[in-house]
This record gives C-alpha cells, structure tokens and sequence, in this order.
C-alpha cells in the first residue's frame, strides 16, 4: 500500500488567464510503501501544472473542480518525469486520501487512468531545470 505525506505545502501563482499555475516555492512529499520509505520527491519552483484538469462538463466540474490540488501537482511532476504511469497513477490516488473522500477521488483517479496516456507522453511540455530545480 502506497502512502503520500505532504512536508511542504504548495505555493502557486496563477500564470496569465490561462488555467495553468507556477510553483512559487518548491513542494516536497514523502512516498512510501507498505510502512517503508521509497523515496522524498520535491517538485521545484518554477514547475508550472494545470492542476486537476477536469473536463468542462457540467456535471463534472461542479463535482471535481478545485478538489485535490496537491495532489494533482505531484502526479503532473511524476508524469513530466515520466515515471511508470500506473505508479505515478497510485501516487495520486494515495495522495488524494489526503485531500478528498472515496467517490472525488475514485472518479479523479479514474480519469486519470483513461484520459492521462496523452499528458504522460508529453514530456516536452515541461522546459529542463538546473542544479536549483530552476527553468533557465
């Protein structure tokens, strides 16, 4: 069993009038495996994520929008890095026991593993860092 613990909470600015938002500071979580540490992952400063992207249905929205943001960072950042997709897709849904009940996060996770093939293939989409965890 996966567990997520947030160390650090996430600060975010909102990029433009766009849905995407920028980490202000870096944001780090702990994984861990059946009671045992895998590893500390800190998502950099600079890291930009369009959070829980939810389709625009109505339905939808109303019921996931603006729900497990921290989570959802760290999956975008496990996804740029293009870590194992169905790992990176536990990680969510571990993360998100944090942040919201069964029903939000099994329909989030859901999505995720229907709809996320496309983002995880992206990996240009994030520019590289520097020894700072930086965009040049």
């Amino acid at each position: 069993m996966i567990t997520v613990t947030f160390l650090i909470d996430p600060l975010l600015k909102p990029l433009g009038n766009s849905n995407e938002w920028e980490l202000v500071d870096n944001f780090t979580v702990r994984i861990e495996e059946d009671g045992k540490p895998v590893e500390i992952v800190t998502v950099p400063r600079g890291f930009t994520t369009d959070l829980a992207s939810v389709p625009r249905l109505p339905g939808a929205y109303l019921l996931f929008a603006n729900r497990a943001r921290r989570s959802a960072i760290l999956h975008d950042y496990l996804y740029s890095l293009h870590r194992p997709r169905k790992w990176a897709d536990a990680v969510f849904d571990a993360a998100m026991k944090n942040e919201v009940s069964f029903l939000p996060r099994f329909f989030m996770w859901l999505g995720v593993r229907i709809g996320g093939g496309a983002y995880y293939e992206d990996v240009t989409s994030q520019p590289p860092l520097n020894n700072q965890g930086e965009a040049p």
